[in-house]
């Protein structure tokens, strides 16, 4: 009976040595647990659709033009310029391969903003509920699939929430870095700009009295 008593202790000591003392190792298992998921469901031979195939053609046109290409309609090219150079490394005839390309971009950005996110919810939380908060992002199902369709969302919330990150730090510079990423965010999707109107009231209610 004490042998199983004292296997519990050791699991929950565990569990507490990964939350709490050292999140960077829960954030890393469940990352690899989010990949892994994702991996999973990926649509090999299914090619993207709708608003997907535009950036799709887009990205392709960049990459064999060399400059911007014309007659294409929505209103922001960052996401596809962002994969242009990705396709510019990739050498094939078969255009299942750019388009898997595309969705293996989308997943890596989407496992990858489990770093901001873990860092924003730092900023109010404790770390273990920080751990929580990121899980819930990567492994929200909503969250896979948009990564699997190839689609700007994953690169839009990794740049929004680095730059709400960014603009709640004590440090100057990233706080000027943040309006940077905004930009940044406008290019992928235009309502990014409206994150630019909260940064700047919140610029100079913290800073007032050094801009004054």
């Amino acid at each position: 009976m004490s042998k199983n008593t004292n296997s519990k202790e050791h699991f929950k000591q565990s569990i507490k040595f990964f939350i709490f003392v050292n999140p960077v190792i829960a954030l890393s298992i469940i990352a690899i647990i989010g990949l892994i998921i994702r991996i999973f469901y990926f649509p090999y031979d299914i090619p993207i659709v709708l608003d997907g195939i535009g950036y799709f053609w887009y990205a392709n046109d960049l990459t064999i033009l060399k400059e911007f290409p014309t007659g294409h309609f929505f209103p922001n090219n960052g996401w596809p310029t962002f994969l242009s150079f990705f396709f510019s490394f990739l050498n094939s005839n078969n255009f299942l391969d750019y388009m898997n390309m595309q969705r293996a971009v989308a997943v890596t950005v989407s496992v990858v903003t489990i770093i901001p996110v873990y860092l924003l919810c730092r900023k109010f939380f404790a770390k273990s509920l920080a751990v929580l908060g990121s899980a819930l992002f990567i492994l929200d199902p909503r969250i896979i699939i948009n990564s699997l369709l190839g689609l700007t969302e994953p690169l839009f919330i990794l740049l929004g929430t680095t730059s709400i990150l960014f603009s709640l730090s004590d440090n100057r510079k990233l706080v000027y870095t943040s309006f940077g990423i905004a930009a940044l965010f406008s290019l992928i999707r235009y309502e990014g700009l409206l994150l630019i109107i909260p940064l700047s009231i919140l610029f100079f209610i913290r800073f007032k009295k050094n801009v004054e």
